[in-house]
């Protein structure tokens, strides 16, 4: 998922909302868990610095790969390729299906709303059924729309329609990556019947996840489908915040306990590859927001 753009902070409504009808994780019952995992790397970077053995990648019971691109095919119509090194997303598949192989794999794809991006692919009646066959000849459980500028209302919809009941026939997911505030271009009605999920890039110290929701809640989509998200990327600073923190008072705590106590499908981090990395050692993620974000799901669950 892209990093966020800089945008008015009067964007956001501020009023935090509590539902005294929200069911909190039962025990036993599973909140998502999910890191995206990017295949590039940094200038400087090799592979080996952030795929490593110690990669916890048995700590997330979802995993996006970012990025897909939307491609044209010789006839005219688009699918999807990897935008990056296959040989990369081999080996994170193969790294899965070894040490975590009932998680869920979902490719994010990027784009925006020009005609040759997602603007062009959501009037392709064939575009549904390319993403589909992609999906199934690498593996993935699931489709990750990370459709962020040059939103279009009507475009959105017509994408969201022709891939969930092609996508659902054979037994895959659908996910749309949200702003932290509701859109223009995001009409309810039809998004919350055509999405399994939404991850919400409610990213840094800065955005509190409970009033997000609400506006979300709100504006008609179920919070059963919202995916929270944190930023653990160092030097991250945008809407009035900073990276994420650690410890039991931190935000990543915080957020964790709001999803879990308000009944959210769960939360995501962007990302593990780049995850507290330090002024010494940029290339090197540290893990620490997985490890505490994986920690706090699934003990508070409990």
């Amino acid at each position: 998922m892209k990093k966020l753009h800089k945008l008015l902070l009067s964007a956001l409504t501020w009023t935090i909302v509590t539902s005294a009808g929200a069911a909190p994780f039962s025990p036993g019952s599973k909140p998502i868990v999910a890191q995206f995992f990017g295949i590039w790397t940094e200038r400087g970077q090799v592979w080996e610095q952030k795929f490593r053995t110690d990669t916890p990648f048995d700590k997330l019971n979802r995993l996006y790969i970012a990025f897909g691109k939307i491609i044209k095919t010789p006839e005219g119509h688009f699918s999807i390729a990897f935008d990056g090194q296959v040989e990369h997303v081999q080996d994170i598949i193969a790294r899965m299906k070894s040490v975590n192989p009932d998680a869920e794999l979902f490719l994010a794809v990027g784009g925006d709303g020009d005609k040759n991006s997602y603007g062009g692919a959501a009037n392709d009646p064939q575009f549904a059924e390319n993403v589909r066959q992609f999906l199934g000849r690498y593996g993935f459980n699931g489709f990750d729309i990370d459709w962020e500028m040059r939103l279009n209302k009507q475009d959105l919809n017509n994408l969201v329609k022709q891939l969930y009941p092609t996508l659902h026939s054979y037994g895959y997911r659908l996910t749309l990556d949200v702003w932290p505030y509701v859109s223009f271009a995001y009409d309810m009605s039809v998004l919350k019947d055509n999405l399994d999920q939404i991850n919400i890039m409610s990213y840094g110290t800065g955005l509190h996840l409970a009033s997000i929701t609400a506006q979300y809640e709100k504006a008609g989509f179920p919070r059963s489908k919202i995916i929270g998200g944190i930023e653990t990327e160092r030097g991250y600073n945008q809407f009035g915040g900073v990276t994420d923190t650690l410890g039991p008072n931190g935000t990543i705590a915080e957020k964790s306990r709001f999803a879990l106590t308000e009944g959210l499908a769960g939360m995501m981090e962007w990302r593990l590859d780049n995850d507290y990395t330090t002024t010494a050692n940029p290339n090197y993620p540290t893990y620490q927001g997985a490890q505490a974000l994986w920690q706090y799901m699934t003990n508070l669950a409990d």
